[in-house]
């Protein structure tokens, strides 16, 4: 498990969903949480993520070590206060990502375009059918 000392810079809460700005020493971290319980702006904490969740990119950012790699057409994008609902065209079928506001305004995703999504092997599961 790794664990990041933080200072909370932003707290934004949309409903029950809460996205979490903190600073570590020289770096920012983002989390969503179910709801924001007594955090407050300024709360020292650490930010907590697992050794699998962490991906890897050449120093340029054009490589990236997620094994299921696509681009696909954007056929919608839904956004909250806090949150956008993307939703990807793949081999006839409908793939959603749920990601922060922040992340979609900074990749200028609209709908029509299109846009490079990933998943890590360590999250995809089976289903016997």
């Amino acid at each position: 498990m790794n664990k990041v000392p933080c200072v909370i810079g932003e707290i934004i809460s949309d409903e029950q969903i809460t996205l979490v700005s903190m600073n570590s020493k020289q770096h920012s971290f983002m989390a969503m949480v179910l709801n924001n319980g007594n955090l407050e702006l300024g709360m020292k904490v650490n930010a907590i993520f697992k050794e699998s969740e962490v991906m890897i990119c050449d120093r340029f950012y054009s490589k990236i070590s997620a094994r299921n790699r696509f681009v696909c057409k954007v056929l919608s994008v839904n956004k909250t206060k806090t949150l956008a609902r993307i939703v990807f065209e793949f081999e006839e079928l409908k793939i959603t990502s749920l990601i922060t506001i922040q992340a979609c305004d900074e990749l200028e995703i609209f709908e029509g375009g299109i846009f490079g999504w990933f998943v890590k092997s360590s999250e995809v599961m089976l289903e016997y059918v």
